[in-house]
Formats: structure tokens, sequence, C-alpha cells
């Protein structure tokens, strides 16, 4: 299992965030600059 970083995740950014941590196992950490 990896460790993993989005900053600013926008439209493609949010999904791929989900399958690496829903379906991949991964330990993923988020950063979005408005709360939207």
């Amino acid at each position: 299992m990896a460790s993993v970083a989005f900053l600013g995740l926008g439209v493609m950014g949010h999904p791929m965030a989900g399958h690496l941590r829903n379906k991949g196992g991964h330990d993923v950490t988020v950063y979005n600059r408005t709360k939207a």
C-alpha cells in the first residue's frame, strides 16, 4: 500500500482519489482550497 496525496482535486482528481482509496487500498490525503 502506498501513501498518495492530491492537491486541488478538480473534476478528474475526485474520482481518481476515490478509486485509489476504495479499490486500491491506498492511504489518500487530499487538499482543496475551496469547500466545494
